[in-house]
């Protein structure tokens, strides 16, 4: 009866302690880490950065007068050449993948053309021209398609002659619009690359005098890289 007794007693303890090793061990178990959340890469905010391309297409028919007298279409001025220059803007990104923003730039232009035939000459350049544009994107995620279009602005040089009529050299700042698209890619929070179309039209002006004149309509297509830094 001892023996029993004594055994029974031995079991009870030895489930006693095992029970609070057992409470002990949970006690101690630290806590699981919260896990965070990756951060959302947004497009809100200014930017600054610089952009490089060229430009084609132009389509400038030259017909001149002389004393408010037709003389005749006398050839056509399709301008090319290098772009390039900076730009400054500012994103906001709402609803939650639509973005809006309005983007200044700036360029250095070498846009030009001549022609020459037996008896008459013309050459157009467009040397600096800048825009000045509101964009509306849709944005997936880091990738971004967009839309602009605005105010555009250059400074034109245009020369004409005529055999026996007499020529001139004129320049001119224009105002006129333009309209485009493009799609930028964010490789960083804070650098962003595009890609981008623009179509510039600045009007059209008379250039020369009442001796010689003609009404110049300077325009050209233009793609251009661009690389950004977002703060």
């Amino acid at each position: 009866m001892r023996k029993i007794l004594g055994s029974t007693a031995f079991l009870l303890a030895t489930i006693a302690a095992s029970a609070g090793y057992a409470a002990d061990l949970s006690v101690e178990t630290p806590p699981q880490a919260p896990v965070e959340a990756a951060p959302v890469f947004t497009w809100t905010g200014f930017y600054v950065g610089a952009n490089a391309g060229y430009g084609f297409g132009g389509n400038d028919k030259v017909g001149f007068h002389s004393f408010g007298s037709y003389l005749g279409n006398f050839g056509k001025l399709e301008g090319s050449g290098f772009v390039g220059g900076g730009q400054i803007g500012y994103n906001y990104q709402f609803d939650p993948n639509w973005v809006v923003g309005l983007e200044a730039d700036f360029q250095g232009a070498g846009v030009s053309d001549s022609f020459r035939t037996a008896t008459s000459s013309a050459s157009s350049r467009v040397d600096w021209y800048g825009t000045l544009r509101p964009r509306i994107g849709y944005a997936f995620d880091t990738t971004m398609i967009y839309a602009t279009g605005g105010l555009a602005y250059g400074h034109i040089k245009y020369k004409g002659s005529v055999a026996g009529v007499g020529s001139f050299d004129d320049d001119k700042t224009r105002a006129g619009w333009t309209v485009g698209a493009g799609i930028e890619h964010a490789f960083t929070d804070h650098v962003t690359a595009k890609l981008e179309y623009q179509y510039v039209d600045f009007g059209s002006s008379n250039m020369g005098g009442d001796v010689l004149n003609t009404k110049a309509s300077p325009d050209f297509h233009a793609i251009r890289v661009g690389l950004n830094y977002k703060f």
